[in-house]
């Protein structure tokens, strides 16, 4: 078997179900190298809003949404700090167009959304423009890779630059970009919200907040790294 990340052969001692059931090895998992370059956030430690890594209070950040957004409370999950292995990851997967990077995270992913049962997994949308432009929806594609079912109730009406070339104040400034799709039913179902990065918590917000306007019994949010 290979790394998901760097492609280099990883050497193990085999399970007991994959010596019994060889064709559950996986072709694909993370090596210990690479395990270790991508940090996790510890929760214990990390913002009971947004996971901000290493601030256990409440961040001000999500004191000021709660001011903004005073009809509901978000407690946001994430996996991984947003380091440098996980931006280079980011930068080859997402901009580099590497498709195969997105069975990096499958286990992890797999694992961590087993906790949301009677939810329906939905990915936040790119605009068709930026489909078009890169190919493919990265969190659409981390999703598959891990074989867990979702549905595309949001579309993402306008398009303007990435958000990776705004800063913070244009980031922040956002309109909302996202409309539901005319035939999906939201009304007294439960949401997982799924993005692949919090950074201001700005599109994420954004889509809360609409999925509560169509009548969403609850909203809960995930992305793989802060």
């Amino acid at each position: 078997m290979k790394c998901s990340n760097c492609g280099q052969k990883i050497r193990r001692n085999l399970l007991i179900h994959e010596i019994i059931l060889p064709w559950l090895i996986p072709e694909w998992e993370i090596c210990e190298t690479c395990q270790l370059a991508f940090e996790k956030i510890e929760k214990k430690s990390a913002c009971s809003g947004c996971m901000r890594p290493n601030c256990p209070d409440l961040c001000r950040d999500c004191q000021q949404w709660r001011q903004i957004y005073p009809a509901f409370t978000v407690q946001h999950q994430a996996l991984y700090c947003y380091n440098e292995a996980f931006q280079d990851w980011l930068y080859r997967y997402k901009f580099g167009g590497d498709y195969k990077l997105c069975t990096t995270f499958i286990q992890p992913i797999r694992q961590k959304l087993k906790k949301y049962r009677g939810f329906i997994i939905v990915p936040l949308p790119l605009s068709e423009e930026r489909q078009k432009e890169r190919g493919f929806n990265q969190v659409e594609s981390l999703l598959k890779s891990a074989n867990i079912s979702y549905e595309n109730l949001l579309i993402r009406k306008q398009h303007d630059n990435p958000q990776a070339l705004k800063n913070r104040q244009e980031r922040l400034a956002l309109q909302q970009p996202y409309i539901a799709r005319s035939a999906c039913n939201i009304t007294g179902r439960k949401i997982l919200l799924v993005d692949d990065v919090y950074t201001t918590g700005r599109t994420i917000y954004h889509g809360v907040e609409l999925l509560y306007q169509l009548g969403a019994k609850e909203v809960a949010t995930f992305t793989l790294a802060r």
